[in-house]
């Protein structure tokens, strides 16, 4: 029974690290190209982005 919820534990810990893993990694990727974390959202800093990229210089 102990052994059961040992090895329980250990695969919640292995998904838990393995998210955060994925996480870092894919914010790694993002960065690289410029890209902020918020790129994913409607955010009012990326309204504005878009809209001074659209205004003529």
């Amino acid at each position: 029974m102990i052994v059961m919820s040992i090895l329980i534990n250990l695969i919640i810990a292995a998904v838990i690290i393995a998210f955060a893993g994925w996480q870092i990694v894919k914010l790694a990727k993002r960065s690289k190209h410029g890209k902020c974390a918020a790129c994913d959202y409607k955010c009012e800093a990326k309204k504005m982005m878009v809209e001074a990229e659209k205004r003529p210089h």
